[in-house]
């Protein structure tokens, strides 16, 4: 398995209320937070469009004018790992949660960071955390899954999948999940069983190969 699902590829973002400058009324010159907002707006919009260093900047700007905007901090985490740039991605999200300690996004944006680094304790410790103050989350159950898999914990991995399932029984990776596991166990049916659930619900034409590779595989000549 090469990677957790949606908090690692989609980045959830904090919902917040935007300000709309252009519709306010009164002073002419925008506020320090109106500035802020502003900067944020952009950087949003640089992301949306894959523009990530324009987004770094926005950000950075808004940093600037407030250091303590678990927002700008947050958003600048996620365009940092759209880069590449997984140090300074875990230095923002760390950031993030010394300004919101309760922040889940935060605590499973950082775990995705850690995966991919290969520092899979630390993955499985974000995303607990995370679970800790959000339980039902079936997304970062797939997560946690994936990484206690990288772990060769299969049993735990296969609970976690399970777990996501009872809770989102439409999200595929947790089939491709169980179905993965499931062969590093040698079993073969309950592989091929979890992989065809997938290719029904499967919504990512990444892993569509992957998985129909795995069955060829699993069913044999």
């Amino acid at each position: 398995m090469k990677r957790p699902t949606k908090h690692l590829c989609k980045w959830s973002m904090i919902a917040l209320v935007l300000i709309c400058l252009a519709g306010c009324s009164g002073s002419t010159e925008p506020t320090e937070q109106g500035n802020v907002e502003a900067h944020l707006a952009q950087g949003r919009q640089y992301s949306e469009q894959g523009k990530m260093a324009e987004a770094i900047s926005e950000f950075q700007t808004a940093i600037r004018l407030e250091p303590d905007s678990v927002e700008a901090h947050f958003r600048l985490g996620n365009a940092y790992f759209q880069q590449g740039n997984l140090g300074d991605a875990t230095r923002e999200f760390g950031k993030a949660l010394d300004l919101d300690p309760d922040n889940v996004d935060a605590c499973s944006n950082l775990g995705a960071v850690y995966y991919q680094q290969g520092l899979f304790e630390k993955a499985a410790t974000e995303f607990g955390r995370a679970l800790s103050l959000h339980p039902n989350d079936a997304e970062v159950r797939y997560n946690l899954g994936a990484t206690y898999v990288q772990q060769s914990k299969l049993d735990a991995g296969i609970a976690e999948f399970r777990e996501a399932l009872r809770l989102d029984q439409h999200l595929a990776r947790a089939y491709f999940g169980l179905g993965n596991a499931y062969k590093l166990q040698g079993k073969t049916q309950e592989a091929i069983e979890a992989l065809e659930e997938f290719l029904k619900l499967n919504d990512d034409v990444e892993l569509l190969a992957v998985a129909e590779s795995l069955l060829t595989e699993l069913r044999g000549p």
